[in-house]
């Protein structure tokens, strides 16, 4: 009895989140699977203590979002649901790690708000082929993390599958 629950646990994530916003209290947090019949899997709980928890064995793309009228109070994150503690904050930059795929995720979170900050301004300045060239690089390093992280990986194939390996 006791290998069995133990064999149950290995496969378990266990999403460990806390809120930055006073306002957030009882406030309810969903977690919904991207492109996994979202409707009929969102799992939801109610912040309490400026704290939640989401546990689970299906290892799927999920994002993590507040009820619809408080979205304003904090940004949607994605996490990938792979076994472990993943520790995720959610505010106005919300952030997300404690496993190998969540901290890959922040990494190309942070990669991907830099590029729009360099991107967007240069485009408003007119500067079209420099945007251009910051928009290749950032298309290279979300590839090369996707096949570091590897199809196989939760985080790996979502990134392959919106930012396609270019054809040879």
């Amino acid at each position: 009895m006791a290998f069995l629950l133990c064999a149950c646990g290995r496969d378990e994530y266990r999403i460990h989140g806390r809120v930055v916003s006073n306002e957030l209290e009882g406030v309810k947090v969903f977690l919904v699977p991207v492109g996994h019949g979202e409707r009929e899997n969102v799992d939801s709980v109610l912040i309490h203590n400026h704290e939640f928890e989401f546990r689970g064995n299906r290892h799927w793309m999920c994002t993590v979002r507040l009820i619809a009228h408080e979205r304003a109070k904090g940004q949607d994150l994605l996490v990938a649901t792979e076994p472990g503690d993943i520790y995720v904050t959610i505010g106005p930059n919300s952030t997300g790690g404690g496993t190998p795929q969540n901290d890959s995720l922040q990494v190309w979170k942070d990669l991907t708000m830099e590029h729009n900050r360099i991107y967007g301004g240069l485009y408003d300045e007119g500067r079209k082929e420099e945007a251009k060239v910051v928009h290749a690089e950032y298309l290279r390093r979300t590839r090369e993390m996707a096949l570091a992280l590897g199809e196989e990986s939760i985080a790996g194939k979502f990134l392959i599958e919106h930012f396609p390996l270019p054809q040879e």
